[in-house]
């Protein structure tokens, strides 16, 4: 009898915004709905080998994109990405997005009162990227 092997290969072509800042994930998703102007809302927590995450999301239809905000630490304190251990929260930004738009979005975040850094991520550099497959 012979054996097949299906090989599931992930996309990985997001955009990656790593986060630190000290404020509760739903402060921190308020700031970046009126700095960014999105409408990130809650939704079920993303759940990752490292344990549950809390997760907000918004599916812009006019230029389809989707943005997530998932928190790095659980309540456990594990991380989602071990990689990046000092950083509180990702921006994942799916769809079509130039390097200028990338630029813009850390910026902009970066200017937030309580946000300390923001700073792109090389997703495919990642050990752990895995991690944010939802």
């Amino acid at each position: 009898m012979s054996k097949t092997r299906l090989t599931v290969e992930y996309d990985f072509d997001f955009c990656l915004i790593g986060i630190v800042c000290s404020e509760k994930d739903f402060r921190l998703c308020w700031m970046l709905n009126n700095q960014l102007g999105l409408k990130l809302a809650k939704t079920e927590e993303h759940t990752s080998g490292a344990g549950i995450h809390s997760l907000f999301s918004f599916a812009d239809e006019a230029v389809m994109r989707e943005y997530h905000l998932v928190a790095n630490k659980t309540d456990t304190g594990k991380l989602l990405l071990e990689e990046h251990q000092h950083t509180d929260y990702f921006m994942i930004v799916k769809g079509e997005i130039d390097n200028e738009e990338k630029k813009y979005f850390a910026e902009h975040i970066k200017k937030l009162n309580s946000v300390s850094t923001s700073y792109l991520i090389d997703v495919e550099a990642l050990k752990s990227k895995q991690n944010l497959i939802f």
